[in-house]
């Protein structure tokens, strides 16, 4: 197969398409990007662009979210990176096989990929599309839009897998880690798009640089670049995620950063586990997984014979069909740098301090006063933050903020991993500089990519703790000495335990940790959950001394999955909250007295559906009694209950987790961050009894300071 000459030496442009596949209409579009040599204007508007490998990626991994997108109205652009070409089979398992055919089985994933998208936006699968193409700098792409919707766009890079002259295949993993110089394309059938090229590793991430310059996304996510580490049947230790997505993943980073370098507004990016979501409890509802289901069975040609395909390569991928849940991937949606709820604390004199990852770096926003309003943020240096944020109160009043980094070094391909913490050297006072408390790994390079999102407590003593979900699938600690040092890392044990970890002090001070896990001793099936998933739970022995491991494994009756969120009420009792296994309530296990033992029965509480930790505080004169309980909904929005009952919706699209706190004038205070990486904050609760109520809620927007700005 002859290959094109490097886009960088050929012009792309004015090339009029004939009509292609009936009602397909192919055009060129427009060609004009920015240089990336200075700083161009940043997302102006709500846009999301996702970055997967393979076709059918973001309809298992990324949904939800992406439908939520979708149909919120605002652009939706994603790239697939691969052309996912397999053996060229298009056919259901356990029917004979038919003749391979490579363009023609690429082009019915991507018919199925147009149906699916075309059913999230419109609801009518067979809506038409147009097909077209983009020129690049590193050379034409293929670029569907949908007709009714124009800001639905599907862009296909569709780089293969080819077997070399020394029997050895070239796949995109080889092209990032540059045991592979080039790799090349194949197009799918009938694309417009006729003739294959070829990527180096430096072409493609300005490839996706490029991409993302032109489309200007808000909101940028793509699948995990530091997957779950397991074993097979022979013992032997591996990463549990298809090489394609992690090398997707890690590129998507490297472009990410440069956009975010050339743009003036924030962006969010966020990122997906794969293949693992099988291993872990099922997170989504009755009615999410239906829906994400729906789309998965149009992707895959379920409804074959019922409607007229005109696609050359048939309308959808076969291999899928009706069957896409027995891989056990859609149950779940499970991001993969989750943290907690508490990124928004009260600092000594009442005011309010939040702080998320908002383009690559932490931005801190606080009010101007008690009960006030708010200054627009201020990013903090360095950038490579990649977790949620984790923020620790001392007693004197000082807070400190902890998060994960990847720092890039001259290898791309061996970046590090470190928990980082900054704080304030007074109450009130500027933070510090970031420090490095390194990783639970120590110096073992392959290992420290396992690193969990940090979580912390601080004891009766004053001291802090750091926990971390490592690479063996437990917890370690590292403890503040009295000289606020820390000490090593160390492993307190635990199995199977998730990343999404709580900690919190009891009455006594002594500091408690729970994560939700799997049952370490069952059978490993590779398509569900063994067993019921419950907890893991630590207690530290005093105020002031370790913990111990390896903890305890405590069993539930109800299935429990985390992001856990831990809460202590006025009384001292603590209160642990966590999502339901494959429904959509919120389970509360409340201690029967302060420093007393934990019930194994949840009260189970009607809940909003959605994913991720669900925050949690004790405001007095709560209505009903119980905690005031704040997460994400069903359909990306707010859910908000007084003690479990009336759950109440404040509609829009949020990114992560939400924050809520108790002010110093003892309201509650909700935050969370939109979707142009803008902290928006209100007051959803009143203690006078009238409870939650939507109308009360009057949002406030801050952005983040401009660049140059004093």
């Amino acid at each position: 197969m002859r290959l094109l000459p490097p886009a960088r030496r050929r012009a792309v442009a004015g090339v009029i398409l004939p009509l292609l596949l009936g009602a397909m209409v192919v055009r060129e579009l427009d060609a004009r990007h920015a240089t990336g040599t200075t700083r161009v204007a940043g997302p102006s508007a709500v846009a999301f662009m996702q970055v997967v490998a393979h076709p059918d990626d973001d309809l298992y991994f990324l949904n939800p979210d992406l439908l939520q997108s979708v149909r919120s109205g605002a652009p939706v652009t994603t790239v697939y990176v691969t052309a996912g070409e397999a053996n060229g089979q298009n056919v259901a398992p356990g029917r004979p096989a038919v003749a391979t055919d490579h363009a023609g089985y690429i082009a019915a994933r991507h018919a199925g990929l147009r149906r699916a998208y075309a059913q999230m936006a419109t609801g009518n699968p067979n809506a038409v599309w147009t097909r077209g193409v983009l020129p690049t700098m590193e050379g034409p792409v293929e670029s569907d839009t949908l007709g009714k919707r124009p800001n639905v766009r599907l862009v296909f890079l569709n780089t293969g897998n080819w077997r070399g002259s020394d029997g050895r295949m070239r796949r995109l993993m080889g092209l990032w880690e540059r045991r592979v110089e080039r790799l090349r394309t194949r197009p799918a059938l009938g694309s417009p798009v006729g003739k294959p090229t070829s990527y180096t590793r430096a072409e493609l991430i300005a490839q996706l640089d490029e991409l993302m310059r032109r489309f200007h996304p808000s909101v940028i996510r793509t699948l995990d670049p530091a997957p779950e580490r397991g074993t097979d049947q022979k013992g032997f230790e591996h990463r549990t995620d298809h090489p394609d997505h992690t090398a997707t993943a890690l590129m998507t980073r490297e472009a990410a950063r440069r956009y975010q370098k050339q743009v003036t507004g924030p962006v969010v990016t966020e990122y997906y586990r794969g293949y693992y979501n099988r291993h872990w409890p099922a997170n989504l509802g009755p009615g999410a997984f239906q829906a994400k289901m729906s789309f998965i069975r149009t992707y895959g040609w379920a409804d074959k014979g019922r409607f007229p395909c005109r696609e050359p390569g048939g309308c959808g991928d076969l291999r899928t069909g009706d069957s896409g849940d027995r891989n056990g991937w859609p149950q779940s949606t499970h991001p993969r740098y989750t943290g907690s709820t508490r990124w928004m604390q009260p600092q000594a004199d009442g005011r309010l301090v939040a702080f998320a990852v908002v383009s690559d770096r932490v931005t801190r926003w606080e009010q101007d006063r008690p009960g006030g309003g708010w200054r627009p943020g201020v990013p903090m240096p360095d950038p490579g933050f990649v977790s949620d944020l984790d923020v620790a109160r001392l007693p004197d009043g000082r807070l400190a903020v902890f998060g994960l980094r990847v720092l890039r070094t001259a290898a791309l391909t061996r970046p590090r991993y470190q928990i980082m913490y900054a704080r304030q050297d007074r109450p009130n006072g500027p933070f510090g500089d970031w420090r490095d408390l390194g990783n639970p790994a120590g110096s073992t390079m392959v290992r420290e990519h396992d690193a969990g999102a940090p979580v912390t407590a601080v004891d009766g003593a004053g001291r802090i703790a750091v926990f971390s979900r490592n690479s063996g699938q437990g917890v370690s600690v590292r403890y503040q000495n009295a000289d606020q040092t820390f000490g090593p890392w160390i492993d307190l044990g635990g199995r199977r335990v998730q990343d999404g970890l709580t900690a919190g002090t009891d009455a006594s001070g002594r500091i408690e940790v729970f994560g939700a896990a799997v049952p370490a001793w069952a059978e490993w099936r590779w398509n569900r959950q063994p067993g019921t998933p419950s907890l893991w739970h630590w207690r530290q022995p005093a105020s002031g001394r370790p913990l111990e491991g390896p903890g305890a494994w405590t069993p539930t009756e109800v299935g429990a999955t985390g992001p856990l969120t831990m809460v202590r009420d006025g009384r001292g009792r603590l209160s642990l909250v966590a999502r339901q296994v494959g429904g959509p309530g919120t389970l509360v296990f409340r201690q029967r007295t302060p420093d007393g033992a934990w019930p194994d029965r949840p009260v189970s509480l009607p809940g909003p559906g959605g994913v991720g930790p669900v925050g949690a505080v004790e405001p007095s004169g709560a209505a009903g009694g119980g905690p005031l309980l704040v997460g994400r909904d069903a359909s990306g929005g707010v859910g908000v209950s007084a003690g479990g009952a009336r759950w109440q919706d404040a509609p829009g699209l949020f990114m992560h987790a939400p924050a809520t706190v108790v002010d110093g004038q003892g309201g509650v205070v909700t935050a969370v961050l939109d979707p142009l990486g803008r902290l928006r904050v209100t007051r959803p609760y009143t203690s006078s009894g009238s409870g939650v109520d939507t109308a009360r809620w009057q949002w406030q927007t801050v952005g983040v300071r401009a660049p140059g700005d004093s």
